[in-house]
């Protein structure tokens, strides 16, 4: 079971690597809200491999790595911070190619994300060490709540937006995106309970339970081709999202909520661990001296498994001709995949100089850290191509996508 978890996990790592959530730009917002489509005009595209790759945490940033945690000052906060929230990574990834006629879409999709959740205690023994507390009574550092999730598969997307004119004048554009999803790979694991107890002479106990749930990887038979090999992946599903945009002079905004739906897969694996047992440190590493780890596996038939929904707002202000001003918001129902619980609030600029250039720059935060944000998008003629960077403060996430496509 270990090696088949360990297998699943460099699986999607591999997949993450090689593969670059979609970064749609929307007047410099990365929000992806079907309803635009409403206020396009009608045209053909082809979209060439479009590549996006993104990964962001909340803790181990260039200024924590270097962190001199001797003053006293710099502790408090650095634990303050711990004690306020987990430390959190998130990653996604995805390869995204497909056409659009008039205000209709469709993508095939490989995708890859994931998620990592460490209790406050992991990090303090990362940062601040091992041991018991300064007064020399027991310490007690707490492992519940560590938790690693990543899912890969293959999306075959459908987006429409209608445009529904109004009374007054203005726009209102009502779009749906739903999605068709092979999945390949999934992996959930958390501890459910578990603490490491150091004594006042450094002596520690661990005792800790966990469950790990995980799908075994399709495996191609000889002679098979390619669509068969996608025809019996392990799991599959529907998910849509569903987004309204409303547009009057210079104002327009949007909102759009994410994965409403579940995933089948045929056949899950779960296993429990529990372990309890002394812990030494030495020059030769850290040794367990307790029994084996107490497992229980089973395997569960017809898995339903949903992802957090998400809710993204979208506003935007044409301040002066080719100038706009945008502001957003990001919030995920729940933590995890991919997908912050936290809300992110944006703001930025977008210019357009010219028909064919398309400049923007947005600032947001999330999770006590500034994220920071570039767009070039170039249209040359009949040739489209758009860069995109991103990063966090002190380099604490970083995100780029890159698309071409050929444009009539």
């Amino acid at each position: 079971m270990v090696r088949k978890a360990y297998g699943l996990i460099l699986f999607i790592l591999v997949v993450t690597g090689l593969l670059a959530v979609s970064a749609a730009p929307a007047r410099g917002f990365t929000y992806d809200n079907p309803a635009e489509e409403a206020f396009t005009k009608t045209h053909f595209e082809l979209l060439l491999p479009e590549m996006a790759v993104g990964a962001k945490n909340n803790l181990f940033t260039l200024s924590n790595i270097n962190i001199d945690l001797t003053n006293p000052g710099t502790k408090a906060d650095f634990l303050g911070q711990m004690s306020g929230g987990q430390f959190k990574a998130d990653f996604t990834s995805q390869l995204k190619t497909g056409l659009t006629i008039g205000r209709f879409s469709a993508y095939l999709r490989p995708f890859a994300t994931g998620s990592l959740r460490l209790a406050s205690g992991l990090p303090e023994l990362v940062f601040v060490g091992y041991g018991p507390h300064d007064n020399g009574t027991n310490k007690v550092y707490n492992l519940a709540g560590t938790k690693a999730n990543s899912l890969a598969g293959v999306a075959l997307d459908f987006k429409y937006g209608h445009p529904v004119k109004l009374a007054d004048g203005s726009t209102l554009g009502i779009g749906v995106t739903f999605h068709y999803i092979k999945g390949l790979a999934m992996f959930d694991a958390e501890i459910t309970s578990g603490t490491l107890t150091v004594d006042q002479i450094g002596d520690s106990t661990i005792r800790t339970k966990g469950q790990c749930y995980y799908v075994d990887l399709p495996v191609a038979e000889d002679g098979a081709d390619l669509g068969s090999f996608f025809t019996n992946t392990p799991g599959s599903g529907f998910l849509l999202d569903l987004g309204v945009a409303y547009e009057r002079d210079r104002i327009h905004a949007g909102l759009v909520l994410k994965n409403i739906g579940a995933l089948k897969w045929r056949t899950v694996n779960q296993a429990s661990i529990s372990y309890e047992g002394a812990v030494e440190t030495g020059p030769e590493g850290t040794e367990f001296l307790g029994d084996d780890p107490v497992t229980e596996e089973k395997t569960i038939s017809d898995y339903t498994m949903g992802l957090p929904l998400v809710l993204q707002i979208h506003g935007s202000y044409q301040l002066y001709k080719s100038l706009y001003w945008n502001v957003g918001m990001e919030t995920g129902f729940a933590d995890g995949w991919g997908i912050s619980s936290v809300p992110c609030l944006q703001t930025g600029l977008e210019w357009r100089p010219g028909r064919w250039i398309r400049l923007a720059a947005d600032i947001s935060y999330h999770d006590r850290h500034f994220n920071y944000n570039t767009l070039l998008e170039l249209q040359l003629f009949f040739l489209w191509t758009r860069f995109q960077l991103g990063w966090t403060h002190e380099m604490g996430g970083l995100n780029a996508a890159a698309m071409l496509a050929l444009h009539f």
